[in-house]
């Protein structure tokens, strides 16, 4: 497994490490992403929180995953805020981690608030108002009537809208700095985007 993520690296796609604090939802629908960008599955591992689901403990694991393993380029982590603990995540995501090659990077926290279907809503309909995780998934089944977590196709239930989903994301975020409200909100637009950017990179 090693040697494969070192000769996808190789091939020019960084070596990348993605902790989701869900066990199913995130790491399927991530997977559906990376085959929907043309992204090298072996250059990206994902691990699952397996119990962490504080933003904090999963910016923590995904540290320590990163330097003991040292093999990786990039670290992500994906979350939810809707619990809070995301001021002490991105604080503690700011301290450079060391890879075995000597290179410094930072874990990049990529979170959704309410929830991570909040961010699959947005493939469907454009929403700045405040809601819950539960009006998020009740929201998200009037598109998705048999929207279940543990689903492995879940980007495919989505793909059609991933673009307009970027763009109500970053629409979002310029609502959000207008009126000064903190949710809804998500990065997974600026993930995305940083994803493309590592591909193309590699391409070159």
């Amino acid at each position: 497994h090693r040697l494969a993520r070192k000769k996808a690296s190789r091939r020019g796609m960084l070596a990348t490490l993605i902790i989701c604090e869900g066990e199913e939802t995130e790491p399927n629908y991530i997977r559906g992403l990376c085959d929907h960008l043309g992204i090298n599955r072996a250059a990206v591992h994902i691990e699952s929180g397996e119990g962490v689901t504080d933003p904090e403990g999963l910016v923590r694991k995904a540290r320590k995953k990163f330097t003991s393993d040292g093999n990786f380029d990039r670290v992500f982590v994906v979350c939810d805020a809707g619990a809070g603990g995301l001021a002490e995540a991105l604080k503690l995501a700011q301290n450079p981690v060391r890879n075995n090659a000597g290179e410094t990077t930072n874990v990049v926290v990529v979170s959704s608030h309410p929830s991570f279907e909040f961010w699959l809503l947005l493939h469907f309909e454009y929403r700045a108002s405040p809601c819950t995780a539960v009006e998020a998934l009740r929201d998200l089944r009037r598109h998705l009537t048999n929207y279940e977590k543990s689903d492995p196709q879940v980007f495919q239930m989505v793909e059609s809208g991933l673009e307009q989903a970027c763009d109500r994301a970053q629409r979002l975020k310029h609502d959000l700095n207008r009126t000064g409200a903190a949710s809804p909100d998500t990065d997974m637009a600026e993930f995305i985007r940083l994803l493309r950017e590592m591909k193309q990179s590699a391409d070159k």
